[in-house]
């Protein structure tokens, strides 16, 4: 019986279903799944460096699906892009809206319309935008609002060239677009992109938001027409340490953006409350959006997808690296018998002695002597 039971751990094992096996007996204690894995190995008898390669394998899927069930915060984080959507959108948040692109634009606003959050597109090759938030207010400027918690894959080795890059794309079609082409040029409403990123952009500037629009080298404004505002979260360390009656609204709005759902900053946020009332509209907006069922589940949804990316990414990744070990070891058996090849053809062999030692064809030993 135990033979046997041994002979069907051992089909588990090839199958790549031991580290479910192994997180199903113990899934918190590591220790205990290690000592599974050396019982195993002496059951079956298998060799170590095999089982060495199963071990990391466990240890490395226990990582992976401890973190795909992840538990839903109590708060849920507005740096989020669909939190932060719903929450600027919310029916009650005309208020909360205003006072954060007052704040940033530092303008006054009477009125704001939301728009659909999706151009039309002008032409079937042209890439689809859907804005995070779209909006026009009473002073003809129309803004869009991006949260971008997270860095593209790769974009940092690149001095963020990509986020800037398309932060400028959205902003040009979003100018471009407007409706009435036909009027004016100089009846175009102001364009604006607000840009709420959770990394550091712009490593050799201690300010956390930078405005930029079109000037030239002597710092001459050519046009208002077109602006983008980088506003990076990652560098709001110093500005905690403020009293909230000294900070600035678009201080106070960053810091709940990036904050809010954490609760060490509870005190620092309820401080920024009792200055900014619009702030304390927004908390409590986000707490009914963290108690709704329909929310949480479209939260649930949105993580189950991106952790579904990053699987598929990662599996990609490894098939390819494992591809390029084979076809390296491949082309390494293949140059080692070239290589052999020429030094028996330099010592006068002759071919089919040399074909039988390295299993070369005629045809290759052949080039190889005319090399």
């Amino acid at each position: 019986m135990r033979l046997f039971l041994n002979f069907a751990l051992f089909l588990f094992v090839f199958k790549k279903n031991l580290k479910i096996f192994i997180i199903s007996l113990n899934h918190e204690k590591h220790s205990t799944s290690y000592q599974v894995v050396i019982k195993l190995n002496f059951a079956l008898a298998i060799p170590e460096k095999i089982w060495y390669n199963i071990v990391n394998e466990s240890e490395k899927n226990m990582i992976d699906i401890k973190d795909e069930e992840f538990i839903v915060p109590a708060i849920l984080p507005p740096r989020e892009d669909g939190v932060f959507k719903t929450l600027l959108t919310h029916p009650s948040a005309g208020g909360v809206l205003k006072d954060l692109i007052e704040s940033i634009l530092m303008i006054k606003v009477k009125d704001i319309h939301i728009r659909a959050n999706e151009l039309p597109l002008g032409h079937r090759t042209e890439k689809q935008e859907r804005f995070d938030v779209n909006c026009v207010t009473d002073n003809d400027e129309q803004i869009e609002i991006e949260m971008q918690a997270q860095a593209l894959e790769g974009d940092a080795a690149k001095n963020h060239k990509i986020t800037k890059d398309r932060g400028v794309y959205y902003l040009c079609d979003l100018h471009a677009k407007q409706e009435g082409r036909g009027r004016r040029y100089d009846k175009f409403l102001r364009s604006y992109q607000i840009n709420f990123c959770g990394f550091t952009i712009f490593d050799d500037n201690s300010s956390f938001i930078n405005y930029f629009n079109l000037r030239n080298e002597d710092g001459v404004v050519l046009t208002d027409a077109v602006n983008i505002i980088f506003i990076e979260l990652s560098k709001l360390g110093k500005i905690l340490d403020k009293p909230a009656a000294e900070m600035s609204g678009a201080e106070m709005w960053s810091i709940f953006f990036e904050y809010a759902d954490d609760p060490k900053f509870k005190d620092k946020l309820n401080e920024i409350m009792g200055v900014r009332g619009e702030i304390a509209m927004a908390t409590e907006i986000l707490d009914n959006i963290s108690r709704d069922e329909d929310e949480i589940a479209r939260f649930r949804a949105r993580r189950k997808f991106e952790l579904d990316q990053q699987h598929n990414l990662s599996f990609s990744e490894e098939r390819g690296r494992e591809a390029g070990r084979k076809e390296g070891i491949k082309e390494g058996i293949k140059e080692g018998k070239a290589d052999t090849a020429r030094k028996m053809l330099a010592m006068g062999l002759d071919i089919n002695t040399i074909m039988q030692i390295t299993d070369l064809s005629r045809e290759e030993i052949t080039k190889l002597s005319e090399q």
